[in-house]
């Protein structure tokens, strides 16, 4: 219950991307979305982790009846079944196995899809996630040959370009293209800010980004290289062109070292 890694093999998990968030993270994430949406945050918005994996992200939280956990995996639905069997504050038909990039949003829960379905209920919605950071490979990786290729790759293509290569990118552009108007509360590399390779969908993704800390890339799980990831809350309702913000740069240690602009952050770690 404790250990995904006990019931995926790691050639799978690192096939997909799926580094989980150290809770050290979790909870000064959570501390973020606190500061910006405000003490009772979690009584009057919904969450929803679409790349749940075991639930840890929403470790911390307390209003279960807002809050939805989903992932490709079967056995990671049957963890957090388990889990909410052992005390985790979770409601066991609000977890459920979805693919976010192929399922079509008719597959999701009716209390949820209503709520996307509303653009007043979808203003309160967090999009609250680590997504999965794979990338299809160089001929030197084939295990992740193909592992871009999904309906959400095929659908946003042209806006995505090469950035389409990644998957996390298509998880930021099917929340900002299909629940507009929603919070988005992303881990993920810094390459929607700063990649050449993603002029095409900064251009797209017009959000103001609200608050943003970056931490080591080697304190995920089974995340290597020295690069920064970043926590970044967007208001997808606003349409504002990325172009200057200020980060909260932490070190490996948990220590919070300094506020960085973005044109140092490639360098912040």
């Amino acid at each position: 219950v404790e250990r995904r890694d006990l019931l995926v093999p790691q050639d799978v998990r690192e096939r997909k991307g799926s580094f989980f968030t150290p809770q050290i993270w979790v909870e000064l994430s959570q501390r973020y979305l606190t500061d910006l949406l405000g003490t009772d945050w979690q009584d009057e918005y919904y969450v929803w982790d679409c790349a749940a994996g075991t639930g840890n992200l929403l470790h911390g939280l307390t209003n279960k009846y807002n809050i939805w956990a989903s992932t490709l995996d079967k056995q990671d639905v049957e963890v957090m079944h388990d889990r909410i069997k052992n005390g985790a504050n979770l409601l066991d038909d609000h977890v459920f196995q979805f693919d976010f990039l192929n399922d079509d949003f008719s597959k999701l829960p009716k209390p949820l899809q209503n709520i996307i379905n509303d653009p007043e209920k979808r203003k309160k919605l967090v999009v609250y996630i680590n997504p999965p950071y794979a990338e299809v490979s160089s001929k030197a990786e084939k295990g992740k040959v193909g592992v871009n290729q999904t309906r959400i790759h095929t659908k946003y293509s042209t806006i995505l370009g090469t950035a389409g290569r990644e998957l996390f990118a298509q998880f930021l552009i099917r929340v900002y293209s299909e629940m507009n108007g929603a919070i988005l509360a992303e881990f993920s590399k810094l390459k929607i800010l700063q990649g050449a390779a993603f002029i095409g969908l900064k251009e797209y993704f017009q959000a103001s980004l609200e608050k943003i800390f970056l931490v080591p890339a080697d304190t995920f799980d089974n995340v290597k290289g020295q690069f920064p990831i970043g926590f970044k809350i967007w208001n997808t309702g606003n349409k504002i062109q990325f172009s200057n913000a200020m980060a909260d740069v932490y070190d490996k240690n948990f220590n919070f070292i300094g506020t960085k602009p973005n044109r140092s952050w490639s360098n912040a770690i």
